[in-house]
Protein backbone atom coordinates (compact mmCIF):
# COMPACT_ATOMS: atom_id res chain seq x y z
CA UNK A 1 0.00 0.00 0.00
CA UNK A 2 1.27 3.22 -0.89
CA UNK A 3 2.29 5.55 1.91
CA UNK A 4 0.18 9.10 1.18
CA UNK A 5 2.94 11.03 2.39
CA UNK A 6 5.53 9.98 0.24
CA UNK A 7 5.25 11.44 -3.62
CA UNK A 8 7.71 10.79 -6.15
CA UNK A 9 7.93 11.53 -9.44
CA UNK A 10 10.80 10.87 -12.51
CA UNK A 11 13.52 13.23 -12.34
CA UNK A 12 16.09 13.69 -15.29
CA UNK A 13 18.80 11.24 -14.04
CA UNK A 14 21.18 12.74 -12.54
CA UNK A 15 24.58 10.63 -13.82
CA UNK A 16 27.40 12.20 -11.33
CA UNK A 17 29.40 9.33 -9.76
CA UNK A 18 32.41 9.58 -12.43
CA UNK A 19 31.63 13.31 -13.14
CA UNK A 20 32.28 14.46 -9.59
CA UNK A 21 35.08 11.99 -9.11
CA UNK A 22 36.75 13.13 -12.23
CA UNK A 23 36.35 17.38 -10.79
CA UNK A 24 37.85 15.78 -7.33
CA UNK A 25 40.70 14.49 -9.43
CA UNK A 26 41.85 16.76 -11.58
CA UNK A 27 40.64 20.18 -9.51
CA UNK A 28 44.46 20.00 -8.26
CA UNK A 29 45.04 21.77 -11.55
CA UNK A 30 43.22 24.88 -9.79
CA UNK A 31 44.73 28.23 -10.25
CA UNK A 32 43.70 31.85 -10.37
CA UNK A 33 42.05 31.74 -13.73
CA UNK A 34 39.34 33.07 -14.79
CA UNK A 35 37.41 32.54 -17.87
CA UNK A 36 33.91 33.87 -19.19
CA UNK A 37 31.39 31.11 -19.56
CA UNK A 38 31.18 28.78 -22.94
CA UNK A 39 28.62 26.62 -24.56
CA UNK A 40 28.21 23.26 -22.56
CA UNK A 41 30.76 20.91 -23.96
CA UNK A 42 29.73 17.32 -25.18
CA UNK A 43 32.14 14.33 -25.13
CA UNK A 44 35.04 15.86 -27.42
CA UNK A 45 35.80 13.51 -30.83
CA UNK A 46 39.05 12.11 -31.72
CA UNK A 47 40.13 14.47 -34.69
CA UNK A 48 43.27 16.09 -36.82
CA UNK A 49 45.14 18.55 -34.54
CA UNK A 50 44.95 21.85 -35.57
CA UNK A 51 48.60 23.22 -36.62
CA UNK A 52 48.89 26.76 -36.32
CA UNK A 53 50.00 28.99 -38.98
CA UNK A 54 54.27 29.44 -38.82
CA UNK A 55 55.23 33.14 -37.71
CA UNK A 56 58.32 33.40 -40.39
CA UNK A 57 57.20 32.53 -43.60
CA UNK A 58 58.82 29.59 -44.84
CA UNK A 59 59.28 27.92 -41.65
CA UNK A 60 56.67 25.24 -40.67
CA UNK A 61 55.48 24.70 -36.80
CA UNK A 62 57.02 21.83 -35.52
CA UNK A 63 53.76 18.89 -34.90
CA UNK A 64 52.95 17.47 -31.56
CA UNK A 65 53.04 13.91 -31.13
CA UNK A 66 49.81 12.45 -32.00
CA UNK A 67 48.11 11.25 -29.25
CA UNK A 68 47.97 8.25 -27.28
CA UNK A 69 45.19 5.99 -28.23
CA UNK A 70 41.88 6.20 -25.77
CA UNK A 71 42.70 2.66 -25.00
CA UNK A 72 46.13 3.70 -24.02
CA UNK A 73 45.18 7.16 -21.99
CA UNK A 74 42.35 4.61 -20.29
CA UNK A 75 45.32 2.12 -19.58
CA UNK A 76 47.14 5.14 -17.99
CA UNK A 77 44.50 6.15 -16.06
CA UNK A 78 43.94 3.11 -14.55
CA UNK A 79 47.27 2.59 -13.31
CA UNK A 80 47.99 6.25 -11.58
CA UNK A 81 44.62 6.07 -10.16
CA UNK A 82 44.59 2.40 -8.83
CA UNK A 83 45.76 3.04 -5.35
CA UNK A 84 43.43 6.42 -5.51
CA UNK A 85 40.80 4.46 -3.67
CA UNK A 86 40.44 1.14 -1.90
CA UNK A 87 36.64 0.84 -2.90
CA UNK A 88 34.81 -1.47 -5.29
CA UNK A 89 32.40 1.16 -6.72
CA UNK A 90 36.01 3.24 -7.69
CA UNK A 91 37.02 0.44 -10.06
CA UNK A 92 34.35 0.14 -11.67
CA UNK A 93 34.16 3.05 -12.71
CA UNK A 94 37.83 2.78 -13.70
CA UNK A 95 36.88 -0.12 -16.00
CA UNK A 96 34.72 2.81 -18.33
CA UNK A 97 36.05 3.76 -21.67
CA UNK A 98 37.17 6.74 -22.83
CA UNK A 99 38.03 8.25 -19.27
CA UNK A 100 40.35 11.44 -19.90
CA UNK A 101 37.90 12.43 -22.44
CA UNK A 102 35.25 12.30 -20.43
CA UNK A 103 36.87 14.24 -17.62
CA UNK A 104 37.68 17.25 -19.95
CA UNK A 105 34.03 17.13 -21.23
CA UNK A 106 32.57 16.64 -17.58
CA UNK A 107 34.85 20.04 -16.43
CA UNK A 108 34.06 21.76 -19.22
CA UNK A 109 29.93 21.35 -18.61
CA UNK A 110 30.42 21.87 -15.08
CA UNK A 111 32.24 25.24 -16.10
CA UNK A 112 29.49 26.11 -17.61
CA UNK A 113 26.91 25.50 -15.14
CA UNK A 114 25.71 22.66 -17.35
CA UNK A 115 24.51 18.73 -16.40
CA UNK A 116 27.49 16.21 -17.75
CA UNK A 117 24.69 13.70 -17.73
CA UNK A 118 25.45 12.99 -21.50
CA UNK A 119 28.93 12.34 -20.75
CA UNK A 120 28.84 10.14 -18.03
CA UNK A 121 25.01 8.59 -18.65
CA UNK A 122 26.46 4.93 -17.31
CA UNK A 123 26.28 5.76 -13.54
CA UNK A 124 23.06 6.62 -12.69
CA UNK A 125 21.39 6.75 -9.13
CA UNK A 126 18.96 3.90 -8.02
CA UNK A 127 15.44 4.48 -7.09
CA UNK A 128 13.38 7.29 -7.69
CA UNK A 129 13.09 10.92 -6.57
CA UNK A 130 11.06 11.27 -3.31
CA UNK A 131 9.67 14.17 -1.34
CA UNK A 132 7.49 13.84 2.07
CA UNK A 133 5.06 16.18 3.04
CA UNK A 134 5.54 17.78 6.00
CA UNK A 135 3.51 20.56 7.48
CA UNK A 136 1.57 20.87 4.33
CA UNK A 137 4.43 21.37 2.40
CA UNK A 138 6.42 18.51 -0.17
CA UNK A 139 10.13 18.18 1.03
CA UNK A 140 12.95 16.43 -0.62
CA UNK A 141 12.98 12.48 1.56
CA UNK A 142 16.05 11.34 3.01
CA UNK A 143 15.80 8.22 0.66
CA UNK A 144 16.40 10.55 -2.26
CA UNK A 145 19.24 12.14 -0.37
CA UNK A 146 20.63 8.11 0.41
CA UNK A 147 20.86 7.01 -3.33
CA UNK A 148 23.91 9.18 -3.68
CA UNK A 149 25.60 7.93 -0.40
CA UNK A 150 27.48 5.91 -2.50
CA UNK A 151 28.87 8.61 -4.95
CA UNK A 152 29.37 10.93 -1.27
CA UNK A 153 31.44 7.33 0.13
CA UNK A 154 33.90 7.16 -2.60
CA UNK A 155 34.82 10.52 -3.01
CA UNK A 156 35.37 10.86 0.64
CA UNK A 157 37.65 7.74 0.29
CA UNK A 158 40.01 9.50 -2.50
CA UNK A 159 43.53 9.91 -1.55
CA UNK A 160 44.24 13.39 -2.83
CA UNK A 161 48.02 12.93 -3.36
CA UNK A 162 47.61 10.44 -5.53
CA UNK A 163 45.26 12.46 -7.58
CA UNK A 164 47.49 15.84 -7.36
CA UNK A 165 50.25 13.43 -8.84
CA UNK A 166 48.12 11.93 -11.41
CA UNK A 167 46.63 15.23 -12.79
CA UNK A 168 50.35 16.66 -13.10
CA UNK A 169 51.06 13.57 -15.00
CA UNK A 170 47.92 13.76 -17.76
CA UNK A 171 47.53 17.71 -17.48
CA UNK A 172 49.33 17.87 -20.76
CA UNK A 173 47.27 15.60 -22.45
CA UNK A 174 43.65 16.91 -20.76
CA UNK A 175 44.46 20.66 -22.26
CA UNK A 176 45.37 18.88 -25.89
CA UNK A 177 42.03 17.39 -25.57
CA UNK A 178 40.36 20.44 -24.46
CA UNK A 179 41.56 22.02 -27.21
CA UNK A 180 39.98 20.17 -29.89
CA UNK A 181 36.45 21.87 -28.91
CA UNK A 182 37.15 24.77 -27.10
CA UNK A 183 36.67 28.28 -27.71
CA UNK A 184 39.97 30.09 -28.69
CA UNK A 185 41.91 31.58 -25.86
CA UNK A 186 40.29 28.60 -23.26
CA UNK A 187 42.78 26.79 -21.54
CA UNK A 188 41.80 23.47 -19.36
CA UNK A 189 43.34 25.04 -16.37
CA UNK A 190 41.04 28.05 -16.83
CA UNK A 191 37.94 26.03 -17.39
CA UNK A 192 38.77 23.36 -14.73
CA UNK A 193 38.74 26.67 -11.99
CA UNK A 194 35.43 27.88 -13.18
CA UNK A 195 34.11 23.87 -12.27
CA UNK A 196 35.83 24.44 -9.16
CA UNK A 197 34.32 27.15 -8.29
CA UNK A 198 30.69 25.72 -9.05
CA UNK A 199 31.00 23.36 -6.73
CA UNK A 200 32.34 25.13 -3.84
CA UNK A 201 29.49 27.71 -4.38
CA UNK A 202 26.87 25.63 -3.74
CA UNK A 203 25.03 25.67 -0.52
CA UNK A 204 25.10 23.13 2.52
CA UNK A 205 21.38 22.68 3.73
CA UNK A 206 20.64 20.46 6.87
CA UNK A 207 17.24 21.28 7.03
CA UNK A 208 14.17 20.52 4.98
CA UNK A 209 14.24 21.12 1.10
CA UNK A 210 10.87 22.64 -0.01
CA UNK A 211 9.99 21.39 -3.63
CA UNK A 212 7.06 21.92 -5.67
CA UNK A 213 5.66 19.60 -8.71
CA UNK A 214 5.87 21.15 -12.05
CA UNK A 215 4.72 19.34 -14.68
CA UNK A 216 6.41 15.80 -14.33
CA UNK A 217 9.37 16.96 -12.65
CA UNK A 218 9.68 18.25 -9.41
CA UNK A 219 11.75 22.03 -9.10
CA UNK A 220 12.71 23.65 -5.77
CA UNK A 221 10.30 26.17 -4.06
CA UNK A 222 13.16 28.34 -3.21
CA UNK A 223 14.28 30.87 -6.19
CA UNK A 224 17.51 30.92 -5.07
CA UNK A 225 18.06 27.05 -5.39
CA UNK A 226 15.87 26.86 -8.77
CA UNK A 227 18.06 29.87 -9.64
CA UNK A 228 21.66 27.96 -9.19
CA UNK A 229 23.12 26.30 -12.12
CA UNK A 230 22.25 22.28 -12.94
CA UNK A 231 25.56 21.32 -12.23
CA UNK A 232 24.96 22.66 -8.77
CA UNK A 233 21.50 21.29 -8.30
CA UNK A 234 22.64 18.32 -9.22
CA UNK A 235 24.77 18.21 -6.49
CA UNK A 236 22.46 20.02 -4.02
CA UNK A 237 19.84 17.08 -4.71
CA UNK A 238 22.99 14.81 -3.40
CA UNK A 239 22.24 16.15 0.29
CA UNK A 240 24.45 17.79 3.17
CA UNK A 241 26.82 14.88 3.83
CA UNK A 242 27.49 14.07 0.34
CA UNK A 243 27.73 17.55 -0.46
CA UNK A 244 30.02 18.25 2.36
CA UNK A 245 32.58 15.38 1.37
CA UNK A 246 32.90 16.11 -2.02
CA UNK A 247 33.82 20.04 -1.09
CA UNK A 248 36.32 18.62 1.75
CA UNK A 249 37.53 16.91 -0.77
CA UNK A 250 37.60 19.56 -3.93
CA UNK A 251 39.69 22.35 -0.93
CA UNK A 252 41.87 19.56 0.20
CA UNK A 253 43.30 18.90 -3.29
CA UNK A 254 43.61 22.77 -3.74
CA UNK A 255 45.33 23.05 -0.09
CA UNK A 256 48.19 20.46 -1.51
CA UNK A 257 48.95 21.68 -4.87
CA UNK A 258 49.02 25.71 -3.22
CA UNK A 259 51.69 23.99 -0.76
CA UNK A 260 53.01 22.37 -3.26
CA UNK A 261 53.69 25.44 -5.30
CA UNK A 262 54.51 27.46 -2.70
CA UNK A 263 57.75 25.38 -1.94
CA UNK A 264 59.24 25.53 -5.73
Amino acid sequence: MSNPDVVTKPQRRMHWGVGVAALVVLVAGVGAWLVPRRPATALPQPGMAVIPKPSHPGLAPRAEPALPSSAELDALLRTKLALASPLPEFAAWLREQDLLRRVVAVVGNVAAGDSPREVVGFLAPAGTFEARRKAGKLVIGKKSYARYDVIGKVVGSLDVGVLVSTYRDVRHLAERLHQESARPGSTFDATLHLAFEQVLAVPVIDGDVEVVPRGELFVYADPNLEGLTAAQKHLLRMGPQNLRRIQAKVREASQQLTQQASRR
